[in-house]
């Protein structure tokens, strides 16, 4: 009798989790279609770095393609203190202007690099950005940076279901105690 009340109260409890698993997911809007609005590149030491072009480029009316070339003119841009190549991402959604949403971090980046999964969401963000840059190994970094064609697709964001809107992905980059340029990466998601 004891084991019965026990089974019943345990699928009970199994059909509960499964039913707000259920509305959960039908809450969840995955991204269907993702692109590329604008971008705008400032650097702010330009004897360190400077852009060589940073622009986007329409393939077709629902690919955006993103290219940029970093010129750094004090190589090599290595880890030999603690604040030597910094990184700082923060995310943002318009409503009423850009807010602050969901993300916000400042890291050393080399050490980044050599353990990406410390920081889950860049880690996504890294495996698709690899793909299409030359930032795919540890520091140093002794020739320019370079992204090349990057086009958004769904796909790279299956692990983070997020609401259609207006973003801005803001990254400041640092190195030597001193930020060197920042870049506004502005996108779109529909669902």
């Amino acid at each position: 009798m004891l084991f019965q009340s026990i089974k019943m109260r345990c699928s009970s409890l199994w059909l509960i989790f499964a039913l707000k698993i259920s509305f959960y997911w039908r809450s969840v809007h995955l991204v269907s279609m993702i692109k590329f609005t604008n971008i705008k590149c400032v650097a702010l030491d330009k004897p360190f770095a400077d852009f060589a072009y940073c622009k986007l480029k329409a393939l077709s009316r629902d690919d955006v393609a993103l290219s940029l070339r970093v010129k750094l003119f004090e190589v090599p841009v290595n880890n030999v203190s603690s604040f030597v190549f910094q990184l700082k991402v923060e995310f943002f959604k318009k409503y009423n202007g850009y807010r602050p949403f969901l993300f916000n971090k400042t890291l050393n980046f080399c050490e980044f690099l050599r353990n990406k999964k410390r920081v889950a969401l860049l880690d996504i963000i890294f495996k698709f950005l690899e793909l299409y840059s030359n930032i795919n190994h540890t520091c140093p970094y002794n020739n320019d940076i370079i992204v090349d064609r990057l086009i958004l697709r769904p796909s790279y964001f299956t692990m983070l279901p997020a609401p259609a809107g207006e973003y801005r992905i803001k990254i400041t980059v640092g190195a030597y105690n001193d930020w060197k340029a920042i870049v506004n990466v502005f996108l779109q998601i529909w669902e």
